[in-house]
């Protein structure tokens, strides 16, 4: 005579509880591999991109109106530190020469700023903005203004 299966089995929870994690080691392999692919296509993007007059007119929009909101500044946009030849530690420690380490598009935006609008009072910063697991994450640039006229 057979004997009954049983209801379950410790061997059963081993075999269900191994597959799920293998299941999560795949989607995190996956998820790791796709962010990889993305930085790597970011990261030619930043070298290779050229600023157009449209993109300058639309960052002008963007600080006509955070201006007339009440800011005191716009973050134009941001980058991964990882982007930074040094990772982004000159700009998060306020060291000489920081923008020198601006990769690719984000150095032409500080030119851009440097010729067109610190005449005009304008100011540009870049600084870390999150730490993930206690390193730099990404990097805003910003251009800033005075609270009031001299």
């Amino acid at each position: 005579m057979d004997q009954p299966k049983p209801a379950l089995s410790i061997r059963e929870l081993f075999a269900v509880k191994a597959a799920a994690a293998e299941r999560r080691r795949a989607e995190a392999e996956e998820a790791a591999a796709n962010k990889k692919a993305e930085l790597e296509a970011f990261s030619t993007r930043v070298q290779t991109y050229e600023i157009t007059d449209e993109d300058r007119a639309r960052a002008l929009l963007r600080i006509r109106r955070a201006f007339e909101a009440g800011e005191r500044e716009l973050m134009l946009l941001k980058f991964p530190s990882v982007l930074c030849e040094d990772g982004g530690r000159r700009i998060n420690n306020h060291l000489d020469g920081w923008q020198d380490t601006l990769p690719g598009v984000m150095h032409k935006i500080y030119e851009w700023w440097d010729r067109d609008l610190k005449p005009g009072g304008f100011t540009f910063s870049a600084r870390v903005i999150d730490f993930p697991g206690g390193m730099p994450g990404d990097v805003g640039i910003f251009i800033g203004w005075p609270e009031v006229l001299e």
